[in-house]
């Protein structure tokens, strides 16, 4: 059954990302299908027009076909021992970071259909890049649905959970490195005597503009990277000071101490 015949969704958790994904879900289906529960009320007050608010946890899991659990990974083995006993058919979906298959198998039971994502913060813009990964449980039908939802975030890719670390560090942190990037950019725009907004306009959209160029081409990088690299020109002198730097190899040390970092932390949840 597709989610357009009339299933029901609900979202335990209204914060930043809990509210993103009742926002793109908001865009295709009525409040009388999405519904919500935070303890915190004023976050649900807060998109109270797009969802219809639960009492409690027992009221939500009853009421949903999909279950998201939105809440942040100190409070989820809580939630989960909660509704333990109502979650029967229930699609389960987490986006906890750290919290495996495993250990929310060990809380719900191990028949239940599980489906842990990573997404990142770009799914507030409608730009997110989510990683789903099943358990043995969730079917066909069950991955389409987390694929649909996760598809008005941005775009979804399915993984084994054994690359959840390594995702968190590429896509989960990689905002961050782009975000360091653009700043960095913008520093040299307002030394080269632009202003500020401006030089962090440029700077923005070119990462922009350039990202979305490796996805509608599907060319690898640097072939694209080639394109713009004029013999002799300017481009190949940023390139050749980046590179001289270590540039490619600071970003992926960077990235694997982020996955090595994922790991540890997962450990101790």
């Amino acid at each position: 059954m597709p989610l357009k015949d009339g299933l029901t969704i609900g979202c335990a958790g209204l914060g930043n990302m809990g509210g993103a994904i009742i926002g793109g879900l908001a865009k295709q289906f009525p409040k009388e299908r999405l519904f919500g529960y935070d303890k915190d009320n004023d976050k649900a007050t807060d998109i109270s027009h797009q969802i219809t608010r639960c009492s409690d946890l027992t009221e939500l899991v009853n009421k949903s076909d999909i279950l998201i659990i939105a809440v942040k990974p100190d409070a989820i083995r809580s939630l989960l021992s909660d509704i333990k006993d109502v979650v029967d058919g229930t699609l389960v979906i987490s986006i906890a970071a750290g919290i495996t298959i495993s250990t929310i198998e060990s809380i719900l039971g191990s028949g239940k259909k599980v489906i842990r994502t990573m997404p990142n913060t770009p799914a507030l813009v409608g730009e997110g890049m989510s990683v789903l990964c099943p358990n043995k449980n969730a079917d066909g039908a069950d991955i389409a649905h987390a694929e649909e939802i996760f598809s008005l975030l941005g775009r979804s890719l399915i993984l084994p959970e054994k690359h959840l670390d390594a995702v968190t560090a590429l896509s989960g942190c990689g905002p961050a490195y782009g975000f360091t990037i653009i700043q960095a950019m913008a520093d040299a725009g307002v030394k080269l005597g632009i202003p500020r907004d401006k030089a962090q306009l440029l700077a923005a959209q070119t990462l922009k503009g350039a990202a979305e160029m490796v996805l509608t081409s599907g060319d690898d990088p640097i072939a694209l990277r080639g394109k713009v690299t004029s013999p002799g020109g300017s481009t190949i002198a940023a390139v050749h000071i980046l590179e001289r730097a270590g540039f490619s190899g600071i970003m992926m040390d960077a990235v694997e101490e982020a996955a090595i970092v994922s790991a540890r932390l997962g450990d101790k949840k």
